[in-house]
This record gives C-alpha cells, sequence and structure tokens, in this order.
C-alpha cells in the first residue's frame, strides 16, 4: 500500500515545465515548446518565457498607477537566465521582460521577478545550489561544474555568506571550549592558524590567523569581560601559550589538558623506548631484534586486550603462541622497558576510568627507573599536574576538534590547497554554521535553509 499523500491535477504544458524549473513568479509564462541546441559538443535546453504584470507604482518617481499613469512599452532585449541542470543537462530560461514607462515623469522601468536578481542572469536556484554545495567537501572548480557557473560566480557566491557566519556578538561565549590548532594556508601568520569551538554543541566559533600568544590577546579582547569571566573550562594540547592566554583572558576557567595528547605523548615516549632496545639486538644474532620490530603494535595496545585467548603459530619462535606470550616474551628482554611499560598502561588505565586518586600517584611516583623519554613525559605532566588531574575531573576533550581538522584536510586536499586565508576560513565557517541541525542549536532545519537562501542570496 502507497503510505505517500499525493495530490493528483491536471495542469498545462506550460504550467508543468514551469513547476519542472521550480519557477514560482505568477508573472513569468513558460511557452509550451523548447530547444534543445548543441554548443562546443555540449548539449543545452533553452526554454522561453515572458515576464509581465500590472505595476502598482513607477519604480522611478514611486507615482502610484492610477488611470494609466504606468503603461506598457514594448520589451527588452532576450535575457538568458542561467537555471539548473535538467537530468544533468545545463538549462537556460530566454526571458522576455516587460517595459513600462510612466506619463508622470516619463521615464522607462523594466520588470522585475523574484525568480532572478535584477542585472543577474543567475537565477536565485542556482545560487542556492551553489550554497549547499558549498557546506560539502566540494572544491570551487567542482561546484562551478556542477552548477554550469564560472569559478568567480561560486566564489562572489561565498562572500555573500559572509555576514551570516562571523561572529557579530563578542558579548557570548559558551561555558567549554577547545583550543587547537592546524597548518592552514601558505599566507598564514607563522604558517599555524587557531581554531576554537563550543565543547558541548561542537561549533565553530572562530579561526583566527597565528596562534601565538600576542596574536590571541589581541583576538580575545575583542570579547567582553563578562563573556570570559563566564568560561568555566577551556581544553587544550600540551603547549605552554594556550595556558598563558587562558589564565590572562579567563579568570574563572580551569584549564583541562585533553586526554588524547597524554595519552600520545606517553606512547610516543614508550615507542621510542622499543626502538631504543631493538636497537640493542639490531647487529646480535637472535629473535630479539625481529620480535621488537614486528611486534610495535603489541607493545602501544591496551594490556586487557592482550590474552592467552588463541594460539597461532610464529616463525621467530618455531611453535604455537599466543599474543600475551610474545608480550611476556618482550618485556622480559629488560627491567626498564618493562617498568616503563606497566607505567604508561596504569596512566591510561586511570584516565579511561576516571579514577583521579590513581592517576594523582602515578604521577608523583617516582621515575628513577623508567626510560629517559617516559620519565620526560611524566615530568611534564608533574609540572602541569593541577591541569591534567582536569582531564580525569571534566567529561570534555579535544575529539570532536580533531574530527573538525581532519575534515579541514579533507577540503584542504581536495580543492588541491589554498591560497588565501581569508577564502578558505570563510568556506570552513559556511561548512560549520551556513546549514545547522536540529540537534545543535535546537532550531528547525527548514527555517535554517529558508532564511539562509533569503539572506544569503540577496
Amino acid at each position: 500500500m502507497n503510505n505517500f499523500n499525493t495530490k493528483t491535477k491536471e495542469i498545462k504544458e506550460g504550467e508543468f515545465i514551469k513547476n519542472l524549473l521550480q519557477i514560482k513568479d505568477k508573472n513569468i509564462t513558460i511557452e509550451k515548446t523548447h530547444n534543445e541546441t548543441i554548443k562546443n559538443n555540449q548539449k543545452y535546453f533553452v526554454f522561453k518565457g515572458t515576464l509581465t504584470y500590472k505595476p502598482k507604482k513607477c519604480e522611478c518617481c514611486g507615482c502610484l498607477n492610477k488611470g494609466y499613469t504606468v503603461v506598457k512599452n514594448g520589451f527588452n532585449e532576450l535575457t538568458r537566465i542561467n537555471l539548473l541542470k535538467i537530468s544533468g543537462i545545463p538549462a537556460y530560461l530566454e526571458l522576455r521582460k516587460q517595459r513600462f514607462k510612466c506619463k508622470t515623469c516619463n521615464k522607462k522601468f523594466v520588470a522585475t521577478t523574484s525568480f532572478v536578481d535584477k542585472y543577474c542572469s543567475i537565477s536565485k536556484n542556482v545560487k542556492f545550489s551553489i550554497m549547499s554545495d558549498l557546506a560539502d567537501t566540494l572544491s570551487f572548480k567542482q561546484i562551478a561544474k556542477m552548477n554550469n557557473v564560472s569559478v568567480n560566480t561560486v566564489i562572489r557566491t561565498l562572500y555573500k555568506c559572509k555576514s551570516h557566519v562571523d561572529i557579530l556578538n563578542y558579548n557570548t561565549l559558551p561555558e567549554y571550549l577547545c583550543f587547537d590548532e592546524l597548518k592552514f594556508t601558505k599566507d598564514s601568520k607563522n604558517g599555524m592558524s587557531f581554531i576554537f569551538l563550543d565543547a558541548l554543541t561542537h561549533e565553530i566559533i572562530d579561526i583566527v590567523d597565528g596562534r601565538t600568544e600576542y596574536i590571541l590577546n589581541n583576538y580575545f579582547s575583542r570579547f567582553s569581560k563578562e563573556a570570559r569571566s563566564n568560561v568555566k573550562a577551556i581544553c587544550i594540547d600540551i603547549y605552554t601559550p594556550y595556558m598563558k592566554l587562558i589564565r590572562n583572558k579567563f579568570p574563572n576557567a580551569e584549564i583541562v589538558i585533553d586526554r588524547f595528547h597524554i595519552i600520545q605523548n606517553v606512547n610516543r615516549e614508550l615507542n621510542r623506548t622499543r626502538v631504543k632496545l631493538m636497537n640493542i639486538y639490531k647487529k646480535q644474532k637472535g629473535i630479539n631484534y625481529t620480535l621488537l620490530k614486528n611486534n610495535w603494535k603489541l607493545i602501544l595496545e591496551d594490556e586487557s586486550n592482550v590474552t592467552h585467548g588463541r594460539f597461532f603459530f610464529n616463525r621467530s619462535f618455531r611453535s604455537l603462541v599466543t599474543r600475551r606470550d610474545i608480550l611476556d616474551y618482550l618485556l622480559g628482554l629488560d627491567c626498564i622497558f618493562k617498568a616503563s611499560y606497566e607505567r604508561v598502561q596504569d596512566i591510561r588505565y586511570a584516565i579511561r576510568y576516571r579514577n583521579e586518586l590513581e592517576f594523582k600517584e602515578l604521577i608523583e611516583k617516582s621515575t628513577i627507573d623508567l626510560s629517559d623519554g617516559v620519565s620526560k613525559a611524566i615530568n611534564t605532566m608533574r609540572k602541569h599536574k593541577g591541569y591534567m588531574l582536569n582531564s580525569v575531573r571534566y567529561s570534555i576533550s579535544n575529539g570532536s576538534l580533531e574530527g573538525i581538522n581532519n575534515k579541514i584536510k579533507v577540503l584542504k586536499r581536495v580543492s588541491y590547497g589554498y591560497n588565501s586565508f581569508y577564502n578558505f576560513r570563510l568556506r570552513i565557517l559556511v561548512v560549520s554554521r551556513l546549514f545547522v541541525s536540529e540537534y545543535k542549536n535546537n532550531i528547525s532545519f527548514k527555517g535554517v535553509l529558508k532564511n539562509a537562501k533569503q539572506h544569503c542570496i540577496a
């Protein structure tokens, strides 16, 4: 049974074509016939229409049209309007616009329509389609080809969205923020740019050209003191200028070191310890070098996942072993390596299960029996102990921001890079803000689309 509510009604052929082309203006009439032309081995659909109506007043002097003070005065030359593609084939509308003459001021003006802007040959439907494509990870060239327009038209449409995605209110900030940086464009200051977002809604707030303490201090000075005082916690990586910035500009904010960066730091040093131990056995006979080289993933894996569960044949041992057997053998090669491995696993366990007391003890515990690299990582944690402990007290993390950074890199790759920081920043803000989900902002998705269509193509 068909569950869709369908309305069947008879419509004239001209009205059918008009509906097909998504022309809502009642003052436009479409001819029943259309042409198919071929130019440069490309097929085109060409429709013909007429725009005429009885004006209410003169657009030049504002005189009301009473007693035929405004009369029809022929038609202007045909205007070729770019339409949305039909079945992948470009389409145009050759529109005749009525010309009017005012008897009061003796001036002439041309009929206007909501379907296309004045002095423009690209329909608003095409512009809205470009806006929709700008919200996807597509290059300007791809978007231009999909909508049968030039690359400059795509860029101009992007610029029209600027006022609707830029920060206009510097009197509010979310209570929880995430800070990070990424390599942006060649003209970026210091080669890196600063990005921050709302830790709860995961919406990008802004992207700043440069990440130095001086640049960020000047930037956040734009926000009111009340807005900055409202921030309760900020999640960052282990970057000292961010810590100084937060202490200076956000008096009530707790600094939270991202859990991912803590684990990444100790894992990196543990892996370097494995490489140093591996190189000791490089020129020696035996299986130690091969096992340390081939089982690097086993060392970095969560210890709870390494069990005696399944036996398999190992060529180095020439017997059936389990993954746990291999791990125990590797840890038995060196006591410093074993102690470093156990400390790293304990830290990971404490962070995963938010055990603040155990995490604090592991940070304060002596590192004399650990490798130099792991000791260095733990000493860094000890230096910022309060911020490290906040990582298990607060549930916020930079995971969402890392995902957004990955999407930015994909957008940069498919576009073969961006030369302008301004253009790239605007494009990212359009992707993240122009079409916002109902879940994130608790507003109607259709309302967002409608407002974006009305304002950004105006």
